[in-house]
């Protein structure tokens, strides 16, 4: 909380103090008075601020029936952020701790507004609080961390989503980057898996449409446009290692759908048996003639993308031809689709290697943002012209609606928590699927428990693989997840049986059970994360020996014919 204050509400300008009890320095006595005598504690702070967190109500006042009323939301935290509804008032009972907090949503008539501060105090004497308890008053996206700490995965929002760490000159500390050489992809797996690029994004490529159950292609002088209402499927083939890959992005509006989005994956499967991936044969492995064992029947020789909108990784980006890309609010890009809004306004932002995307936002100037750059059209067409913040001329308010305010914090260059790689093994042995070191839940069922009328379902164990990755940690007959964060890789081993594949290669397919839709186990996974993972981090299908470096550079010592050669041998050779 410390952390989030200096760095949020105090733009990172203050100093941190860590005090020991009976060191304390006389500008804290000034502040605070002389201490106490304080009687023995016994129990622990930790375990009592916990305990008081928990004990935490979240109340509703609103007159939508005419009435003022005030009605429970939830009494168990952490909360979801999105039952906080701009139009209604809240408070958040923490009496037991001594706070209660008010918070009022922006479009809130003044009614409820008055009314929640007076029934915050009436709350106080109901709940036989003491007079002193400390009422706090919020506005909407003015949240304090002690107001945030109730919610569970708080995002402001001036939050980046989709395009990885960014850098603002000028608004925070100075900070070393070390220049994107997109020249060393090819030599460097380690840059290619920090930076999400297999390579240049000069490779070729195709895109189709997804129309009902089927696709169409795209003219490829509207590649780099995407509108929300449409899902596409984008093929593009590579050279690395003196090899061909194939990568096969599958991008899905947020407004496109529910079958055209479930054609998307269907048909990625058949684009990846066009490509060769469909049942081939296997070969028996002969020790005093050993051959690479071909790759199993029905497996992926493509690595296959899941994209929803808002997500792009940043080689999708790379894609165009140095032209950013531009992604619209909603409609679609069949003739006459085309929303014809009067006003458009587009957020601009650069990733780390240097892509843009361009992504169309409602045209309101409480969307714009200190950190960011913006592109406006207005009705008619207007000649460019370069603004600066802060010299606005009254017309451009105008188009938008009139002047708001909008967000003018910085937003930080580092993440204030790491997330290391993780990579689990799976196997289907035990007759489970759990990830054991990670959430403990059983993926088998979306709610995390099993449900009694379901038939035997092939299920897939998985364990948590320690230490630093190295690529003998992959298990060829098993199938294994590698969790880098910003987004999930299920790899493949050529001798996994065919029940873990089922389980395991579904991107972004779904199951029907008794009417009911459950994602695939790696959504699962990630939804099922207690850090609060967003459930449109991209999912990466792949198959041993057809590794794109994005993958191979999180693993140490990468040797790309490591799996043609002898096991026995290899093993011999490790002695």
């Amino acid at each position: 909380v410390s952390k989030s204050i200096r760095d949020n509400e105090r733009c990172g300008r203050v100093n941190l103090q860590v005090v020991d009890e009976g060191a304390e320095p006389d500008k804290m006595i000034e502040v605070l008075g002389d201490k106490p005598d304080l009687p023995e504690s016994h129990s622990e702070d930790t375990q009592t601020d916990a305990s008081n967190r928990k004990m935490a109500k979240l109340y509703k006042v609103s007159n939508a029936g005419g009435d003022m009323e005030v009605t429970l939301v939830s009494e168990q935290n952490p909360f979801p952020q999105h039952v906080l509804e701009s139009s209604e008032c809240f408070i958040l009972d923490n009496g037991t701790n001594g706070c209660i907090f008010v918070w009022k949503g922006k479009e809130a008539n003044s009614a409820e507004r008055q009314a929640t501060l007076q029934n915050s105090e009436k709350f106080i004497q109901h709940m036989g609080y003491p007079p002193y308890t400390q009422v706090q008053v919020i506005p909407q996206s003015g949240e304090t961390p002690l107001f945030k700490q109730f919610f569970r995965n708080w995002r402001d929002a001036e939050d980046t989503v989709g395009m990885g760490t960014a850098y603002v000159a000028n608004k925070v500390a100075k900070i070393e980057k070390v220049p994107f050489d997109v020249s060393k992809l090819h030599q460097s797996d380690s840059m290619s898996a920090q930076y999400g690029m297999v390579d240049r994004g000069d490779g070729d490529k195709k895109i189709w449409r997804i129309e009902g159950s089927g696709k169409v292609l795209v003219d490829p002088d509207s590649f780099g446009q995407f509108y929300g209402g449409d899902s596409y499927l984008i093929l593009y083939q590579y050279q690395h290692g003196g090899r061909q890959h194939h990568m096969v992005y599958i991008w899905q509006g947020v407004e496109s759908s529910q079958d055209e989005t479930a054609a998307s994956a269907i048909l990625a499967v058949e684009l990846d048996d066009e490509l060769g991936g469909g049942a081939v044969q296997v070969h028996l492995v002969i020790r005093t003639n050993w051959k690479p064992a071909f790759p199993a029947p029905h497996c992926h020789l493509s690595v296959q993308v899941r994209v929803v909108q808002g997500k792009e990784p940043a080689h999708l980006m790379s894609l165009f031809g140095g032209q950013p890309m531009v992604v619209y609010q909603g409609g679609t890009s069949r003739e006459g689709g085309q929303s014809t809004a009067e006003t458009r306004l587009f957020q601009v932002r650069s990733n780390p290697a240097g892509d843009t995307r361009a992504m169309e936002v409602g045209p309101s100037s409480s969307r714009l943002n200190s950190n960011d750059a913006f592109l406006l059209m207005a009705a008619g067409g207007v000649n460019p012209a370069p603004l600066e913040e802060g010299e606005e001329p009254d017309e451009f308010w105008a188009v938008l609606g009139g002047k708001d305010d909008y967000c003018r914090a910085p937003r930080l260059s580092n993440k204030m928590d790491a997330h290391p790689p993780r990579l689990f093994a799976s196997s289907n042995k035990t007759g489970t699927f759990k990830v054991l070191s990670a959430h403990r839940v059983c993926l088998a069922d979306p709610d995390g428990w099993w449900l009694p009328w379901l038939p035997a379902v092939p299920c897939v164990q998985m364990e948590e693989v320690p230490g630093e990755l190295t690529q003998d940690d992959l298990a060829p007959d098993d199938v294994m997840i590698l969790d880098t964060w910003d987004q999930v890789f299920v790899w493949i081993g050529n001798e996994a049986n065919e029940d873990e594949k089922t389980e395991a290669a579904a991107t972004g397919e779904t199951v029907l059970v008794r009417d009911s839709v459950s994602p695939c186990p790696a959504e699962r996974y990630i939804r099922t994360d207690p850090a609060g993972r967003d459930p449109r981090t991209p999912i990466v299908t792949l198959t041993q020996g057809f590794e794109p470096p994005t993958f191979t550079g999180w693993f140490l010592g990468w040797n790309h014919d490591y799996w043609s050669q002898d096991p026995l041998e290899r093993f011999l050779q490790a002695l």
